[in-house]
């Protein structure tokens, strides 16, 4: 079920990429929806929908961050990575995103 670098792996890496430069380019608004359908996914299907459809993963067993970062030999600790990346980095990036757009620091995209 795991491949490495097939075309699951690109769309998770893009959707990845496109979280982390959000708060400089989408609206807070919209990236607030965004988290609320990522709560309603691990709501309704226990995991992300593509983590289990690359690794076959079942509640949070494998996230796209642990298993490559283990690729590169760097061990993570998957349950506390799991907490921060569905209860931190969200929140982070929202807040990040208000501050910065209320301050009007950068021009938003969407």
């Amino acid at each position: 079920m795991k491949k490495d670098f097939g075309f699951i792996f690109w769309v998770h890496l893009f959707l990845i990429l496109l979280v982390w430069i959000s708060p400089v380019s989408l609206s807070w608004k919209i990236i607030l929806f965004f988290i609320l359908l990522y709560y309603a996914q691990l709501f309704v299907f226990g995991d992300c929908i593509l983590s289990k459809k690359q690794f076959g993963s079942k509640k949070r067993e494998e996230t796209f961050y642990s298993y490559y970062l283990e690729k590169l030999g760097i061990n993570v600790n998957k349950a506390r990575l799991v907490i921060f990346l569905d209860y931190v980095l969200p929140w982070v990036l929202l807040i990040v995103a208000y501050v910065i757009q209320k301050k009007g620091l950068v021009p938003i995209l969407f």
